[in-house]
């Protein structure tokens, strides 16, 4: 017989990287068509983890992989097979006969036993093998074929739970219908990584049952589809486009299908010959020719109306659910966007769909508007007004999730949490949706914080350096700044943040701080005509009554108590210090009060364009 090169065979036909799915899946696809009924997958992860990080159990290296079988094992046929590429036997079964060198790209050891009913078969698989390199010697026992593969050439970070679920979703149609052939197979995997999954975990053939089954029809191609349902949490919708009852490629209908998850497995003729040698993609042209009268985009989406329509038919009002809660999300998160101007698919869209679509089409105006100002063409003011306001819609849409975010916290995170959200750690403050002072009040949505201007900030660092030595306190505040006609900073805003739980003489103690805080700052920056302070603090009855002594004045605030009292800081100058002091609820609920105006129109306005999309 004619010898191959392997390694130049195996060069060039898998150019493309194999994964640790792509060998499991032929090593145990291998083993279903040997007659195998029991498959188990053990996943070997090193200990070099645990050896440089004493502390951390979980092993993230994949190290070695076997696969064992009940099957027919290697006889002498069978290894007469495994020495032959394009193996013809393979044909009336599906395969292609050249899927074991996968073993070879993804490993640099391969080690192969087999034992038959009065035969042990062992030998090392590489790319120079001979069946001369077949050990066999003379013992008895029960069928049992292991592949094992060590010395992996790539050392990566292997998440257990994504592998052995792809490998289910790739396997779980030929599982099914050999079960429906007869064949029982159960395939165990099994892992050591530590990683939070089950370290056992089984596809079983008689448990596996389709939700409702289809064929359809395109240019005379017909197209068998298999509708499989897991249960919450797993969401999603999902079509594995398989070639001999093995999924090659996976087409995303959905990713958020609130109800569960379904998967639809196609088979087809079709998909048969459409399959690649290595198996990871089909070959359908993008336009229709004299070779395949389909196109892949005219097939997709007859797949994806099909898919569809099996869920509809299976579960009816699933699909009116999931397109009604996306109503409702495109009106709280994205109202923003031209529903319209999405196909009159909006409802079906995911978030991540019509988001990448929105920004698809704002970054093509924009575009087109910077071509037409380069090229001296006066752009439209419409199309500048609509960009601009876009843009508005967006921040109000950013600020309606801050406030979403902040409602939901903990009381005994407020302090920690306002801040971050008022300005981030390492931030400057110099991106609108980072500084986010319109949170106290928005007339302050045009200051900067203090960490954006150099000679600031400096100053600040001091202030914070003297208030730490002198009052034994790191100061918890965040500062901003607006500026005069002479760009000289001329109104100061600081927002003091206190934990919670706090005594009279504590709280009273914050105040003063606050106060002193102001005067080092305006003392300082020699500009500053005004200060307006905001001390974030817990007010219970006694700290309430003893503020209102000391002359502290009621503000209007939704709910909680918020109070106001004038005073003068600086050395040489008096200037006035405006100071509030109100509970992290109020700054909430007032914030979330303002900002619902806003809300309210965007909302008003995507209601008329659903309405509008619906009547055309």
């Amino acid at each position: 017989m004619a010898r191959i090169n392997l390694r130049k065979f195996i060069a060039e036909h898998y150019k493309g990287g194999v994964t640790a799915r792509d060998v499991i899946r032929e090593a145990i696809t291998n083993s279903i068509h040997a007659k195998a009924t029991d498959i188990k997958v053990n996943l070997r992860f090193s200990e070099r983890q645990g050896e440089i990080f004493n502390h951390v159990s979980e092993r993230v290296v994949l190290e070695g992989i076997s696969i064992e079988d009940d099957g027919e094992g290697f006889t002498r046929d069978n290894v007469n097979y495994f020495d032959e590429i394009c193996t013809s036997h393979k044909d009336r079964i599906g395969g292609k006969g050249v899927g074991r060198l996968s073993y070879l790209k993804y490993a640099n050891k391969v080690h192969v036993k087999s034992q038959l009913e009065d035969e042990l078969v062992e030998f090392p698989y590489t790319p120079d093998f001979n069946v001369s390199d077949v050990k066999r010697c003379a013992q008895s026992g029960p069928r049992l074929t292991v592949i094992t593969l060590t010395d992996l050439k790539e050392q990566i970070n292997t998440h257990v739970r994504n592998l052995v679920a792809s490998l289910c979703d790739d396997l779980r149609l030929l599982v099914f219908l050999k079960y429906q052939a007869g064949q029982s197979i159960t395939i165990t995997f099994h892992h050591n990584s530590g990683q939070p999954f089950d370290e056992t975990h089984q596809l079983v053939g008689r448990d596996i049952k389709t939700e409702r089954t289809r064929t359809f029809e395109v240019n005379s191609e017909i197209f068998d589809c298999y509708m499989f349902k897991d249960l919450p949490p797993s969401k999603g919708i999902v079509a594995m486009l398989c070639a001999d009852e093995l999924c090659i490629e996976e087409y995303t209908i959905s990713k958020r299908f609130d109800i569960c998850r379904y998967q639809i497995s196609i088979t087809s003729p079709y998909f048969n010959m459409r399959s690649n040698i290595e198996r990871k993609r089909l070959e359908i042209p993008k336009d229709a020719d004299l070779v395949s009268p389909i196109s892949r985009d005219e097939l997709m989406r007859r797949i994806h109306h099909e898919c569809m329509e099996m869920i509809n038919e299976a579960d009816e009002g699933e699909i009116e659910k999931f397109k009604s809660g996306n109503v409702e999300r495109l009106k709280k998160f994205y109202p923003f966007i031209d529903v319209s101007s999405l196909g009159g698919n909006a409802a079906l869209l995911d978030a991540d769909e019509i988001v990448r679509s929105y920004r698809v089409q704002q970054s093509r105006r924009e575009d087109q508007l910077v071509d037409a100002i380069q090229q001296g063409i006066q752009p439209s003011w419409d199309d500048v007004s609509h960009l601009a306001s876009d843009d508005l819609a967006r921040f109000i849409v950013h600020r309606a999730l801050v406030i979403d975010s902040l409602s939901k916290m903990p009381n005994d995170a407020a302090e920690e949490v306002i801040h971050r959200s008022i300005l981030p750690k390492r931030s400057d403050g110099s991106d609108i949706r980072e500084n986010n002072i319109w949170l106290i009040d928005d007339k302050f949505l045009s200051y900067s914080s203090i960490f954006s201007d150099e000679a600031l900030s400096k100053i600040l660092l001091e202030v914070n350096q003297k208030v730490e030595r002198d009052q034994k306190r790191k100061p918890d505040v965040a500062a901003f700044f607006s500026k005069d006609d002479m760009d000289s900073p001329n109104k100061l805003v600081i927002v003091e943040f206190k934990k919670p739980g706090a005594d009279l003489f504590d709280n009273n103690k914050s105040l003063v701080q606050c106060r002193l805080y102001a005067s080092e700052l305006a003392d300082r920056i020699e500009t500053i005509r005004e200060v307006f302070a905001f001390s974030i603090v817990d007010i219970d009855s006694q700290f309430y009554r003893d503020m209102k002594q000391q002359g502290f004045k009621d503000v209007f605030s939704l709910s909680d108590r918020v109070v106001y009292n004038d005073f003068e800081v600086g050395g040489e100058t008096n200037i006035p210090l405006h100071m509030y002091v109100l509970p992290a609820s109020a700054l909430i609920k007032d914030a979330q009060a303002r900002n619902k105006v806003f809300e309210d129109v965007l909302r008003l306005n995507l209601e008329d364009s659903l309405r509008n999309s619906a009547g055309a």
